[in-house]
């Protein structure tokens, strides 16, 4: 829902405060969209007229939100391999680095990976002493090119052999210059941050496809995943200031900054994915916690009218606008709300236009 504060756009003199009953039994002419009141009706005397104006605004837009963790801040350490675990090397809240201990697991895939990488490292090594004194010999007349060329394809098969061990070691993180076959597998943390969950049980076995069980995230700043309705999406490019209000601590506001704007709006809820950054040094925003979302929006220009002024007929809302003497058109309009007291019109009225502010209601009825 848009709050807006707007500045007042209409002019006209105050009428009193009389009873509507007895304005409906005034003579008004109706001609399809056109009404004509008389001056001699009771009705006259209680509509007031107003020019509509090109006015400055703020606009606040306002939604809930979902604290998340940033997903580059927030990791679910799973086990690389099936296996048992042997120690857990963490305790709950703990504060860790990206490289830290976390548990370890006795796995036999693991030693499998280790074994191949110290092998193809031994042969690699190996290949390249040859092809050293291959070349040696070949530079003083005793090798042949043959000899030459065979010591260098013989390297370089081996040197890819070892690479690919060393990709694959590398892609579950083993620490290759302290990995020895027997031992089991220490698994580290991938970022920096505080242990949010530890599910390990000590001699559990754990398979290949085990949920994560230790859960890491760094919460000096997170996210808060806000949904803008569609109505209020062209906004948001405007907004200079957001802030956070936690359900659970609602005395509490939090100022953050857009850090993304979805660029597809939800077929189903018709709304656009909207991240806003929060700096949260004392954690108190926490995942999954629910927000109330302000964001303020720059000034803008539009044509805002009071409510009063805005009827709801058959086909849709209309205003009354003014062409004559005593003769109004019924006008339909597309708005927005402001705030309590105002709509912002968004489709049906053009700078300069004369309509009644006041005493509409009394011809909502008449046909």
């Amino acid at each position: 829902m848009l709050l807006l504060f707007v500045a007042a756009l209409m002019v006209g003199c105050h009428h009193s405060d009389e009873s509507a009953q007895a304005a409906l039994d005034s003579p008004v002419e109706v001609m399809g969209d056109t009404l004509t009141v008389p001056n001699s009706s009771t009705i006259a005397s209680r509509l007031v007229c107003g020019r509509v104006a090109d006015s400055a605004f703020t606009t606040t837009l306002t939604t809930t939100g979902v604290v998340m963790a940033i997903p580059s801040s927030y990791a679910e350490v799973a086990a690389p391999f099936a296996g048992r675990v042997v120690r857990s090397l963490v305790r709950m809240g703990q504060t860790v680095k990206a490289g830290t201990p976390l548990f370890e697991i006795s796995s036999s895939d693991y030693g499998e990976v280790v074994k191949n990488y110290i092998q193809t490292k031994s042969e690699m090594d190996m290949a390249k002493r040859a092809l050293d004194r291959t070349q040696d010999l070949h530079d003083n007349k005793v090798a042949s090119a043959r000899e030459l060329d065979e010591a260098k394809t013989a390297y370089g098969l081996a040197l890819e052999e070892y690479r690919h061990a060393a990709a694959v070691a590398k892609e579950y993180q083993i620490d290759l210059r302290n990995a020895e076959v027997g031992q089991p597998m220490v698994v580290r943390s991938p970022i920096n941050g505080r242990v949010l969950a530890n599910n390990l049980v000590i001699g559990e076995y754990l398979k290949e496809d085990a949920d994560a069980k230790v859960v890491v995230a760094d919460l000096d700043k997170v996210w808060v995943n806000a949904n803008v309705s569609e109505m209020d999406a062209p906004y948001v490019d405007g907004i200079h200031d957001v802030e956070v209000s936690l359900v659970a601590r609602p005395d509490s506001t939090v100022h953050g900054r857009v850090a993304y704007v979805g660029g597809i709006l939800d077929a189903e809820t018709r709304t656009v994915q909207t991240i806003i950054e929060c700096a949260n040094p004392r954690h108190l925003m926490l995942p999954n916690m629910y927000a109330q979302v302000r964001m303020l929006v720059r000034n803008h220009h539009s044509i805002v009218v009071p409510k009063g002024a805005v009827l709801q007929g058959e086909k849709g809302r209309y205003v009354l606008r003014k062409v004559g003497e005593g003769s109004y058109v019924r006008t339909a309009v597309e708005v927005q709300s402001v705030d309590e007291h105002s709509l912002r019109v968004i489709k049906g009225l053009s700078v300069g236009d004369e309509i009644v502010t006041e005493g509409a209601f009394y011809l909502v009825d008449k046909r």
